[in-house]
C-alpha cells in the first residue's frame, strides 16, 4: 500500500505532488505492485512458482503431522502399526540417518503392506480437520468441503487486498477530515480573537472613547470658566454694594489664583488629549496598545478633574 501524504505537504511541494500522483495513477497499484505489464508478468510467474512450492511443502507437512498423530487419534490402527508409523514419520522428518535405513527396511515393508489401512485412517482424520475448517470459515453457513478452497481464497483476498485497501483509503479520508477540522478550528480561533479585539479595543471604539473623553475635558473646563465668571460678577456686585472685609478679599484672591492654575492645568490636559487623539488616528491598528495606554491616562485625568471640580464646588 502506498502511504498517504499530508495535503499541506503536497501543496507546499508541487513537484513532489506531481511525482506522488504519477506513482499512484500510472506506476503503482494500490497494493504497491507495479503497473508495468512485462515486470508484472515476471512477478506473477515468480508468485505462482512460490505458491506451488509452498502448497507442496504445506501438503507434506500436513501429511507428516497427521501421520504422527494417527496412533493417538485413530482407533482403527492396530497396536502393531503404532511403532511402524512412528519410525516412518521420523524417517520422513529426516530424523533417522541414511545409514540406519537398511536396518529399518523390514518396518518400511510392513508399513507399505498396511498402507491402505493407514491411508483410510489418514483420510478420516483429514476429513475431521476439513469439517472443523468449514465451521471456522463460516460458523453460520459452513461451506461444503469442495467449496472450502473458494471460501478460503475469498477470505485471503479480503484479508490481504480488500480490507487493507479500504483501511488505507479510510486512513487518508480520516487524515484529510482531521486536517480540515483543525484548519477550521484555527480559523474560528482567529476570527474570535479579531472579534474580541474589535469589540473591546477596536479602532472605532477606541477613537470614539478618546473623542468622548476630550469633549468631557472641554466641557469641564468651560464649566470652570463659567463658574469663574459667575464668581467674578458676584464679587463685583458684592464690592459695589458692600465693602468687602480683608479676610474675604484675601480668600478671593487665593481662589482666583487657584482658578488660574486649574484653568492652566486643564488647558494642558486638553492639549495632551488632542495630541493623543492625533497620534492614535495616525497610528491606526498598529498603535493599538499605545492608544489603550493613553486612554487609561485620559481616564485617570478625567477622574482627577472631576475630583477637583467637586472640591471647588464644596469650597465655593
Amino acid at each position: 500500500m502506498i502511504p498517504p501524504v499530508d495535503p499541506a505537504t503536497l501543496s507546499r511541494n508541487p513537484n513532489f505532488e506531481n511525482l506522488y500522483k504519477d506513482l499512484r495513477t500510472r506506476k503503482l497499484n494500490p497494493d504497491g505492485s507495479t503497473r508495468d505489464t512485462k515486470k508484472q508478468r515476471l512477478h506473477d510467474d515468480i508468485r505462482r512458482n512460490l505458491t506451488t512450492a509452498r502448497t507442496t511443502l504445506f501438503q507434506s507437512q500436513l501429511l507428516i503431522s497427521t501421520l504422527s498423530d494417527l496412533p493417538s487419534k485413530s482407533s482403527s490402527i492396530s497396536p502393531e502399526l503404532h511403532e511402524v508409523i512412528e519410525l516412518v514419520t521420523a524417517q520422513l522428518s529426516n530424523q533417522i540417518p541414511a545409514s540406519d535405513r537398511e536396518v529399518l527396511s523390514g518396518d518400511i515393508s510392513f508399513f507399505l503392506t498396511n498402507i491402505s489401512v493407514i491411508a483410510t485412517a489418514v483420510s478420516q482424520q483429514l476429513a475431521t480437520v476439513v469439517s472443523h475448517l468449514c465451521k471456522i470459515a463460516d460458523p453460520l453457513r459452513p461451506p461444503s468441503p469442495s467449496g472450502l478452497p473458494a471460501k478460503a481464497q475469498g477470505i485471503v483476498q479480503s484479508a490481504t487486498q480488500e480490507l487493507p485497501a479500504e483501511l488505507g483509503s479510510s486512513r487518508v479520508e480520516l487524515a484529510n477530515i482531521a486536517f480540515q477540522v483543525l484548519d477550521m478550528h484555527r480559523q474560528i480561533l482567529e476570527t474570535s480573537i479579531q472579534i474580541l479585539e474589535q469589540t473591546m479595543h477596536g479602532s472605532l471604539a477606541r477613537s470614539a472613547k478618546a473623542r468622548a473623553e476630550l469633549l468631557h475635558s472641554r466641557a469641564s473646563m468651560l464649566g470652570l470658566q463659567a463658574r469663574h465668571v459667575t464668581l467674578s460678577l458676584i464679587k463685583v456686585i458684592h464690592t459695589l454694594t458692600h465693602p468687602a472685609p480683608p479676610e474675604f478679599l484675601t480668600a478671593l484672591r487665593n481662589f482666583k489664583n487657584h482658578q488660574k492654575v486649574s484653568e492652566k492645568e486643564l488647558q494642558d490636559r486638553e492639549g495632551l488629549a488632542k495630541k493623543a487623539l492625533e497620534l492614535y488616528e495616525k497610528a491606526g491598528e498598529k498603535g493599538m496598545r499605545d492608544a489603550a495606554r493613553r486612554a487609561e491616562y485620559l481616564r485617570a485625568e478625567i477622574e482627577r478633574t472631576k475630583a477637583e471640580i467637586e472640591k471647588l464646588e464644596r469650597g465655593g
